[in-house]
């Protein structure tokens, strides 16, 4: 039996694709995670695939305004509208759909290797070690992009590899393909970019120049539809990528050096941190600012020379293949640093691992031939088989072992919090209610509410301007982690503490929902962080002050106006009234005038009859 299949490529390839199907519904079923991803991108994208599967076009519903969405490019929504369209729209069945997008791309890598080395077994193997991936398992059970664009990325590479440039392009379907595919993965991720510049310089240097025009041309006209709608609003991610920091935009766009800087902390972080982690651990990375240590850009640099050495030996397409890499961390080494994690590496990491292992075994043939006895003439089989059956078991097992305590976990006590307060939101506030929160994604799938964010500015009065025209009714505080909420928002709460009255508190770490009441408390004047000026102050029992202010106090000429519609007004001295009082009506007739002393009436001057 084992003859015959050893001695049948193509029961052997049949073999290895069977052995991978079954190798996948085994390890995907045992560490598939229901929760929803705490990736706030994820309830964005699944809140747009509805909007589009409901007839609402591509439109933030989880907004009032429910405004046109310009942010995420609508590749990805659009296959979840179809699931939703097709099956149902929970989020269970989104989530196994990246699980068959995965499937679907090992089996792909399978063929792309088999068809750059012409070897079954090293096509297997690449694709088992790629199947136990930490982060590649990971995405494929969120609904994530990354998955989906690693499925159509890799069926580009291999429609590519499969093209024949000799026929003319009108008779060559495969190119027609192509184009469908390449477009699509760019409207599902920016960073094909890489993949249509490394194929574009690829037929120049090929001369293949009709294609060249062919791939732009039909390249451009299919993105075009997606260009012209944005015309107006701009390309937010290309906006974004020119701030020194896009979660902070307050600091402005970069310069020469801000760019110098850039590609320097990427370049060193890509080789001691993100290379290493996505290749070979199961560990999440941990950034600091502290120098790396030599170990860690040893272990970097011998994986890249592995890699370069791999692709030094590829005898097809060698020329497309370091373009397609080098165009890849092209981008990466522009990215803000700030979007720093193995999430953007995920889908070069199968290409990354290929090339490693195919490296690798060159090294040890290379080895063989020069060094090792003629009588050793296994060593390089046994070596790999060796090598590669090591890796696979000490990284897999320990890939899945995580993957699966991950998914028998449970939210952390901040996002228990947050998701309590979005709980009652949804069963206690007006079907017409606004709120204010961080991750307004993630809050919306728990609410049902209408959400919006808070303006990332420090200006106090811009803030609460911000929220006064977002016609909010309620905020969160909450400590999932990120900076901005205390950076942005709180300082408005301090300063304006009677406008954000707590409805719910919940501990361990604190929680707050707070309804926005914009009328009440303090409006007006403020200088060094005090009141100071023309400004109103209203209490929730109706009381109204309006008039003067200095250090916080009231000071000068003023007025009082009740529930009852009656009105004081004098003046006031270090927040006391002193001297004469007018007390009128609603309809303005005086009622009494008075003396006051350190806000007590001493003497009564005239008294309406």
């Amino acid at each position: 039996m084992i003859n015959t299949i050893a001695s049948n490529p193509r029961l052997i390839r049949v073999t290895y694709v069977l052995l991978l199907i079954v190798s996948y519904f085994t390890i995907y079923n045992t560490i598939f995670d229901e929760k929803v991803s705490l990736v706030g991108d994820n309830a964005s994208y699944y809140i747009l695939g509805n909007s589009i599967a409901n007839g609402d076009g591509y439109t933030n519903i989880q907004h009032s305004e429910k405004e046109a969405h310009y942010h995420y490019p609508p590749g990805y929504p659009v296959v979840i509208a179809a699931v939703v369209k097709v099956f149902s729209n929970d989020i269970i069945t989104i989530k196994k759909l990246n699980g068959a997008f995965l499937l679907g791309a090992i089996l792909l890598l399978f063929f792309i290797v088999k068809r750059l080395t012409e070897n079954d077994h090293i096509a297997f193997s690449v694709s088992f070690i790629t199947l136990l991936n930490y982060y590649i398992l990971g995405y494929a059970t969120i609904m994530m992009s990354e998955i989906p664009f690693l499925f159509f990325s890799l069926l580009c590479v291999l429609v590519f590899l499969k093209i024949d440039f000799s026929k003319p392009i009108f008779k060559n379907w495969l190119f027609f393909l192509l184009l469908i595919c390449l477009s699509f993965s760019f409207y599902i991720r920016s960073v094909a970019l890489a993949l249509f510049v490394s194929m574009v310089c690829f037929l120049c240097f090929k001369k293949q120049w009709r294609y060249v025009v062919g791939l732009i041309g039909g390249f451009i006209v299919l993105y075009l539809p997606w260009m012209l709608r944005n015309s107006d609003a701009g390309n937010t991610y290309v906006s974004q990528l020119f701030l020194k920091n896009p979660y902070q935009p307050e600091q402005g766009s970069i310069g020469f050096s801000d760019l110098i800087e850039r590609i320097s902390i990427n370049f060193g972080r890509y080789i001691t941190k993100e290379i290493p982690s996505g290749m070979l651990s199961s560990n999440e990375v941990v950034y600091t600012d502290a120098s790396a240590p030599i170990t860690e850009w040893l272990l970097g640099f011998l994986l890249i020379i592995g890699i370069v050495f791999g692709i030094y030996k590829l005898q097809k397409f060698r020329t497309f293949i370091l373009l397609y890499v080098l165009a890849f961390f092209a981008l990466l080494m522009i990215w803000p640093y700030i979007w720093y994690g193995t999430r953007f590496l995920v889908p070069l990491i199968p290409l990354l691992i290929f090339l490693f292992i195919f490296g690798m075994i060159s090294l040890l043939k290379w080895l063989q031939e020069k060094i090792i006895p003629k009588q050793l003439k296994h060593f390089t089989t046994i070596t790999t088989v060796v090598l590669l059956s090591f890796w696979a078991f000490m990284y897999g097992s320990n890939s899945v072992s995580k993957l699966k305590d991950r998914a028998k976990g449970d939210y952390g006590d901040n996002y228990k919090n947050y998701f309590a307060l979005a709980d009652w939101v949804n069963k206690n506030a007006d079907d017409a209610s606004i709120t204010a929160v961080r991750k307004e994604g993630l809050f919306y799938l728990f609410s049902k509410k209408n959400v919006t964010t808070y303006q990332k500015t420090l200006d106090k009065e811009a803030q609460l301007a911000y929220l006064k025209n977002k016609n909010v009714d309620y905020v969160v505080v909450e400590q999932l982690g990120f900076s901005s909420t205390s950076k942005y928002l709180v300082p408005v709460i301090d300063r304006y503490p009677n406008k954000f009255k707590t409805i719910k508190q919940l501990q361990n770490p604190n929680t707050y929902l707070m309804q926005f009441l914009p009328e009440l408390g303090y409006s007006g004047a403020w200088k060094d962080g005090k009141r100071n000026g023309y400004g109103t102050y209203v209490w929730e029992d109706g009381q109204k002050y309006i008039g003067y202010w200095k250090n916080d106090v009231r000071h000068g000429e003023g007025a009082v106006s009740f529930a009852t519609g009656e009105r004081l007004e004098g003046v006031w001295t270090d927040g006391k009234l002193n001297g004469e009082v007018i007390k009128k009506t609603k309809n303005d007739v005086i009622i009494e005038r008075s003396i006051y002393k350190n806000n007590v009436k001493i003497e009564v001057i005239n008294e309406a009859n």
